[in-house]
């Protein structure tokens, strides 16, 4: 995000400024020139606060469940019901049926995980 690393100083100069105003104007003002330095400082704190959840939210999915988590939870399910569909599909069809359940269950995983990544 443009000028998050001038933000600082920026920032300290306003307070710089500000304070400048108020010695040259007088008590009188000093309400109105700390009311001009809070919406200064609250917009540079709503500046920070939206940079940070936009880089947040970028590193999660669309779920809101990383998309790490996502992808390991497949796994342990993928292999969790591949042992016992294999031995189902060689009970019932033999070498072709475990051949065809192994190339289908591939095909499901690699479709899966390359789906997670949009």
């Amino acid at each position: 995000m443009e000028g998050m690393t001038d933000t600082p100083q920026r920032t300290q100069d306003e307070v710089a400024a500000a304070l400048r105003a108020g010695r040259d104007l007088g008590p009188e003002y000093d309400d109105a020139v700390a009311a001009s330095l809070v919406e200064r400082i609250d917009g540079t704190i709503d500046e920070r606060v939206r940079h940070h959840v936009a880089q947040h939210t970028k590193d999660t999915d669309r779920s809101g469940i990383p998309a790490n988590t996502a992808r390991f939870v497949l796994t342990l399910v993928f292999m969790g019901l591949s042992i016992p569909l294999t031995a189902i599909a060689g009970g019932t069809a033999g070498t072709v049926g475990v051949v065809a359940l192994w190339l289908g269950l591939v095909v499901f995983y690699l479709v899966s995980v390359l789906g997670l990544r949009r």
